[in-house]
């Protein structure tokens, strides 16, 4: 009877086992196609990473050619600017003077008229007696003609120098305008981290002061590019000549970090910050961007 009842369930137990795998046969198909699919798919963004990279560093190195030719042709014109301005200096004095001279001519010009006309009588001899004046009143004349012509040389010279200095200006103009829009062109198509890199400046505010007053918090955390390890100097808008305190991200969540004040270099050891006040911080040293 036993023996009856452990056959019976024996074979109860082997078409149990049957149905379950005949049920789960869909779960055992090979997963060998979706791993490959996803090895080819780590390649791929592999080999897009590096393509990426490549264009961005061939990209700031034309910004960096580009800003040197621009920098090296806006000192030329700076350096011919003031060349142009020296030289229009430098006549000035001069057409003063000449003006001055001008005015004493026709003024001189003017007495000899006026003892012309009360010379004018028609006598012979005081014709004679009179003739050293009209010697001397055509003299000025010509004197009064080359003083003029000269004047209007020198006016003629400085026009053209100050029409050299505008041109000039616009070039200048033209130059650092177009500098601009290249390197916005550029920088457009950069492809930045996702963190703060080394350089970067964001404006923040102090929510709170540590009361042991090694650090502070602010509302910015990791979707603001924050990452633990980070090292920033803190300066103060208002008093730009106050030595920048360092500081340390040593806590970061997505909405909020906590600095500590660090000792680095000639960098304040003193945090004389209030709560509710707006630091902008520049990152510098190294982070562990990978967290």
């Amino acid at each position: 009877m036993i023996s009856s009842i452990f056959r019976i369930s024996s074979i109860v137990a082997l078409l149990a086992l049957a149905a379950y795998y005949f049920l789960n046969l869909e779960s055992f198909i090979s997963l060998d196609k979706e791993l490959v699919s996803a090895l080819n798919d780590e390649k791929n963004s592999t080999l897009q990473f590096e393509l990426d990279k490549n264009k961005s560093e061939k990209l700031i190195s034309a910004l960096y050619l580009q800003r040197s030719k621009l920098r090296q042709q806006s000192e030329t014109l700076t350096n011919s600017i003031k060349q142009t301005k020296e030289d229009t200096e430098l006549l000035e004095p001069l057409l003063k003077k000449i003006k001055q001279e001008e005015e004493i001519i026709k003024k001189e010009l003017n007495d000899v008229n006026d003892q012309l006309t009360k010379a004018m009588i028609p006598l012979e001899d005081l014709e004679k007696k009179n003739q050293p004046l009209f010697d001397r009143h055509n003299e000025l004349l010509e004197t009064l003609k080359i003083t003029k012509e000269k004047f209007s040389n020198l006016k003629k010279e400085t026009e053209s120098l100050e029409g050299d200095l505008s041109a000039q200006i616009k070039e200048r103009s033209v130059a650092e305008s177009n500098f601009k829009d290249k390197a916005e062109e550029l920088l457009e198509e950069l492809n930045h981290p996702g963190h703060l890199y080394f350089g970067d400046e964001i404006e923040v505010e102090v929510s709170s002061k540590a009361p042991s007053g090694k650090g502070i918090f602010i509302a910015e955390g990791r979707e603001a590019g924050f990452r633990p390890g980070m090292l920033f100097l803190a300066k103060k808008n208002s008093a730009p000549k106050e030595i920048p305190v360092s500081f340390q991200s040593s806590l970061v969540e997505d909405d909020f970090t906590f600095l500590e004040l660090i000792k680095l270099g000639n960098s304040s050891e003193v945090l004389n910050i209030q709560e509710g006040q707006k630091l902008f911080l520049i990152r510098t040293g190294d982070s562990n961007t990978t967290d």
